[in-house]
């Protein structure tokens, strides 16, 4: 009633100020009160009223139900809603569509989880990039062509996944270990019964979860794949700044030759040669 701004009810509203406004021009002198029923806490006519409005809420094509011109009025938030649902479950039928069951859980919620969206930024990104599996371990790497072989760099397993690096990576026991009692305590599943795209699709471990992606390296940087030492480490964009850097300098020789080659035939001689009858009288 205080505002004309778009809202739940405002058809109902703004039809109540038109009466009002045509009563005062009427009767200028008119008192008008406007009270506020209690829901339906024994006020006369209350009840009645309150299970009409139920009914044409819940069931509009009851009999005995009218709407005027046969336009049910609704709430431009109503609409939205329903818009905002709508985008919602076609969202989920084409990502459903082309992600596997086997690497990728849909979330049951339509909301993102306010765990990661309050964590940092960064860390943030490394629970979702580990969450589709597009992340730095040794199986997408490889699958890239980043580097030669899914190998883990930390134990030298053949394979490098997410439940590698979750559950058996010597290199993070006890982080592991802490990971998997939280997770128990939270849901009473111990870790050979979950599957690591599972873990990350619930919001209820997805803090237990950033609190191990925080105390380790994983999914955070990758070795060189030329280099041996496990102390040699780097993002994945310095490996690709590495790779154009290197490409470069063997482009920079085959450059210089060139512009070398066309200053030599473009350069203008600064001795001529000496003529014959100079040569003679030098000679005598």
């Amino acid at each position: 009633m205080s505002s004309d701004e778009p809202g739940p009810g405002q058809k109902y509203a703004l039809e109540a100020r038109q009466h009002i406004a045509e009563l005062r021009r009427k009767a200028p002198r008119i008192t008008i009160e406007i009270r506020w029923c209690p829901a339906h806490e024994g006020v006369e006519g209350n009840e009645q009223a309150d299970q009409w409005a139920k009914l044409a809420a819940e069931e509009p094509d009851t009999p005995g139900v009218e709407w005027p011109d046969d336009a049910r009025p609704r709430s431009l938030a109503n609409i939205r809603r329903e818009i905002s649902e709508k985008k919602w479950a076609e969202a989920r039928q084409w990502a459903g569509g082309r992600t596997s069951k086997k690497k990728y859980k849909m979330p049951k919620r339509q909301r993102p989880d306010g765990t990661v969206a309050g964590s940092s930024k960064r860390l943030a990104a490394r629970f979702y990039q580990l969450k589709t599996g597009h992340c730095l371990t040794g199986e997408y790497l490889h699958w890239t062509k980043s580097r030669p072989n899914p190998q883990c760099w930390w134990c030298r397993c053949p394979r490098q996944t997410r439940d590698h690096l979750l559950k058996r990576c010597p290199r993070w026991k006890e982080e592991q270990r802490t990971l998997w009692e939280e997770v128990y305590k939270e849901m009473g599943r111990g870790r050979w019964r979950w599957k690591a795209h599972e873990l990350f699709a619930e919001s209820e471990c997805s803090q237990t979860v950033l609190d191990f992606l925080s105390s380790t390296d994983v999914g955070k940087t990758v070795p060189a794949a030329a280099v041996d030492d496990a102390g040699s480490q780097a993002s994945e964009w310095e490996l690709r700044e590495r790779r154009e850097r290197e490409e470069e300098r063997e482009a920079e020789p085959e450059a210089l030759g060139a512009e070398d080659e066309g200053d030599a035939r473009d350069e203008p001689q600064m001795f001529l040669p000496t003529p014959p009858f100079m040569a003679l009288a030098g000679e005598e």
